[in-house]
């Protein structure tokens, strides 16, 4: 442990409230912010990475999980005893999916057809609302429109979840060929469809009167000509504090699968990637997730909060940029460093 790493907490706090104001909002922006990502992955000096992970965290907790000052968390659990609060998590509707990107983070490419039930859903849905508020949450996949029951999963969710902002993600390729029936279960549901645009020729005008039509509310992703790999590491030798920190903004998306809550895709459906490759070792353990029902709210959120294990394999040294393309299922897809993408 570093001597800065060694200030007390006290102290820590004591700093942050004599720091200007203006100083610390500058520094904050430079390193927080959720989509510009060479702010989140450049390499940091000791005194910066410290500022950044204890004065600047102290406002803005990692992104995706908690959007709460450490002072309001504070107040909601022990003055309104309330939950606590999730900002965000993603459930597959679908594992597969009918576009197939290159390096896609959740492994679709990989997977063959598998459909979540809807009985199981619902039991997890329920926990889920017993443990937790959440702001928002996402139906997807894969692609979610892929599953014949996708009605009554969004039913579903909106009876679990009442006071959560729902949505749909999909790539949109089959938006146009869905029935009255998907639409009018999207507004009835009060769910959101968000659109992912990518340079596919997709129908735009043509979703966009569908929705206004139906009353929907609809929303288009920026375009997806240029995507993100942060390359994998087989052997898992990254340092996985600050790998996570890193990661928080891009791909910290707690996921949820199976009665248990990931950090990101990327460890939630790693066995397809162990399986296509051949490889050994890379499924997470149950250090990498933690179960609903068998923990306390609180200690959901401390989990959250925190690097696990298989952050190890996660390589921000080596983060770069890409054209978005169709798969080739070569494991270079996700391994493969700046020099040869």
């Amino acid at each position: 442990m570093s001597v800065l790493e060694r200030i007390p907490v006290p102290v820590i706090k004591a700093a942050k409230a004599v720091l200007p104001a203006k100083m610390v909002t500058a520094a904050r922006n430079a390193v927080m912010r959720q989509y510009e990502l060479e702010h989140v992955v450049v390499r940091e000096s000791a005194a910066r990475a410290w500022f950044n992970r204890h004065v600047l965290r102290l406002y803005y907790p990692p992104s995706m999980v908690s959007q709460q000052s450490s002072v309001k968390r504070w107040v909601d659990k022990n003055i309104k005893h309330e939950l606590p609060l999730l900002h965000h998590f993603e459930v597959h509707l679908t594992d597969h999916c009918n576009l197939n990107c290159k390096g896609c983070f959740h492994f679709s490419n990989l997977y063959k057809p598998n459909f979540a039930d809807l009985e199981s859903y619902r039991s997890e849905m329920q926990e889920m609302a017993k443990k937790l508020r959440v702001t928002q949450m996402r139906l997807m996949g894969g692609e979610p429109l892929l599953h014949p029951q996708v009605n009554d999963f969004m039913r579903v969710t909106r009876e679990c979840l009442p006071d959560t902002r729902i949505c749909v993600l999909t790539n949109g390729i089959l938006v146009t060929k869905m029935p009255p029936e998907f639409w009018q279960t999207l507004a009835q549901t009060n769910t959101m469809m968000l659109c992912d645009a990518y340079p596919i020729g997709l129908p735009v005008d043509e979703i966009n009167a569908l929705a206004e039509k139906y009353g929907v509310h609809l929303e288009w992703t920026d375009d997806r000509n240029l995507f993100f790999n942060t390359p994998i590491d087989l052997e898992g030798k990254q340092d996985p504090a600050l790998e996570f920190r890193r990661c928080s903004g891009i791909s910290n998306c707690p996921n949820y699968r199976n009665g248990r809550l990931y950090p990101c895709a990327r460890i939630a459906y790693i066995e397809a990637f162990e399986e296509r490759f051949a490889l050994t070792g890379m499924d997470g353990t149950d250090a990498d997730s933690i179960s609903i029902r068998d923990s306390t709210p609180e200690e959901i959120m401390e989990f959250m909060t925190n690097p696990v294990p298989w952050c190890s394999h996660c390589d921000y040294d080596h983060f770069y940029m890409y054209g978005w393309d169709r798969t080739e299922r070569a494991i270079e897809e996700w391994t493969n460093s700046p020099a040869t993408p």
